[in-house]
């Protein structure tokens, strides 16, 4: 999450945040604005797909996006003994 610009240490909730990487429409060159995110998260990564809209001229446009498999807590090393 990002922080607001008084307080550093307030996290901004992902709905609230500025959507600062949104795509420039490629019909009339505005900034699209964003009008839904599925996210489906599992042990073998994380897979997005964002849709954007033109407020300008209509176009719409989807972005899909995937992260690297996540590491299982219970597979990292942990010394028990005392």
């Amino acid at each position: 999450m990002t922080s607001t610009f008084l307080h550093e240490d307030k996290n901004v909730p992902p709905d609230e945040a500025e959507e600062r990487d949104a795509p420039k429409c490629s019909t009339c060159g505005n900034q699209m604005w964003m009008t839904r995110v599925d996210t489906q998260l599992s042990d073998n990564g994380t897979q997005s797909k964002r849709e954007y809209e033109c407020s300008h001229c209509g176009a719409k446009r989807s972005v899909k996006t995937s992260s690297a498999r996540i590491t299982p807590l219970a597979s990292v090393a942990v010394d028990t003994e005392t």
